[in-house]
């Protein structure tokens, strides 16, 4: 599965490519960055002086706080949904920038808004067990990882309730500027029984774009997806490889 953000600049080239190919398409959900697909007066309290989204660490602050108005993130959820509708695809399943969506306060929201919509499936992206994996991560993110994780387990029970399904397990955050076939390899090499979503960022090298665009890691990540012997090591270890649509 790929996941698409509604409101960068290349979305809609994005999303006419993947319906022509007949991608599975999921909607990143993206409440941290860019402008909002509203008009900035209706969602006013997601957004900073500049009119653009804060940036993930201000936005949990400020839902903490209650100080972000529940009808500006409904307003904005469901423009983003409704986006994908309009390109043509019905969202596979929701995932979020900065794993925002599994904010309690976000989750409540968007909920009930992808029954409504038909959207079946979420991530939660709750990577556990962590180390050993084979491969040094750095304990600065461990600590992120870990955060992220007891965010994610606190929305679990949120999308549950309301019968919204997800993977077993999730594997991704350790990957992080750590890419590489044999690093991915022991991942595979550890994986629960059950089904496991793996979150990566592959791209080609570009001369413009975001710090994260321009890391190397995007073209490694690539590279790493691309390696020769990962299709031997699946077959070996019994690994299929299913999209959000599949489930």
């Amino acid at each position: 599965s790929a996941s698409l953000w509604p409101n960068v600049p290349d979305s809609l080239t994005a999303a006419k490519h993947a319906v022509e190919r007949g991608f599975p398409v999921g909607l990143h959900l993206n409440l941290v960055e860019e402008y909002p697909l509203s008009k900035s007066g209706d969602v006013a309290s997601l957004l900073g002086s500049t009119g653009m989204f804060y940036g993930v660490t201000k936005l949990f602050t400020l839902l903490d706080e209650g100080v972000v108005q529940k009808e500006h993130i409904e307003r904005e959820v469901r423009a983003q949904i409704e986006w994908c509708f309009d390109q043509g695809f019905t969202p596979t399943h929701v995932s979020g920038n900065w794993d925002a969506h599994v904010h309690p306060a976000i989750a409540a929201v968007l909920t009930p808004l992808m029954l409504r919509y038909g959207i079946r499936f979420v991530r939660i992206p709750c990577e556990e067990p962590l180390p050993p994996f084979g491969f040094e991560i750095p304990e600065l993110q461990l600590a992120e990882i870990r955060s992220i994780n007891a965010i994610a387990k606190a929305a679990r029970p949120i999308f549950e309730a309301e019968g919204i399904g997800f993977t077993d397990h999730f594997r991704g955050h350790t990957l992080l500027g750590n890419a590489s076939a044999k690093n991915l390899r022991h991942i595979l090499a550890r994986l629960p029984e059950g089904t496991t979503e793996l979150m990566v960022h592959p791209g080609s090298q570009s001369s413009y774009g975001t710090p994260f665009d321009l890391d190397p890691q995007r073209q490694t990540e690539l590279n790493m997806l691309m390696d020769e012997s990962l299709k031997a090591d699946l077959a070996e270890r019994k690994i299929a490889l299913v999209s959000y649509g599949d489930l």
